[in-house]
């Protein structure tokens, strides 16, 4: 399931997911993305991540595809999870695609990452 999580800043976009992701719930994110896309050449995201039970393989392949034909235009991602497996999926991710920074920030944190997300 996804919920959106609006910002004062548009260039942020925030969601929350919970469950697995499939290509639905991916779908509805991306939905979110394009509408920013839109507006901005870089944005940045916001995700909550309380209860993660993966990705379908669709959804994973999508979401790979989506991500390399929007190359540059994502800047900074905030991950808000206590899945410590996480923290090491963000670490790759930050070295894999240099141009954005990752981070995870603990669920106790929320507001150090919405900060962080937002700060210039």
């Amino acid at each position: 399931m996804l919920t959106s999580i609006p910002f004062a800043d548009d260039r942020v976009v925030g969601f929350r997911i919970e469950g697995k992701i499939t290509t639905d719930v991916l779908d509805q994110a991306i939905v979110l993305i394009e509408v920013a896309l839109q507006k901005h050449e870089k944005i940045r995201m916001y995700v909550e991540m309380p209860s993660f039970d993966g990705i379908s393989v669709e959804a994973f392949y999508k979401d790979m595809k989506f991500g390399l034909s929007h190359w540059g235009r994502f800047e900074r991602e905030a991950v808000v999870t206590d899945r410590h497996w996480m923290e090491k999926m963000a670490s790759l991710a930050d070295k894999l695609f240099s141009s954005i920074d990752v981070r995870v920030f603990p669920s106790d944190q929320t507001d150090a990452a919405r900060d962080w997300v937002q700060a210039s």
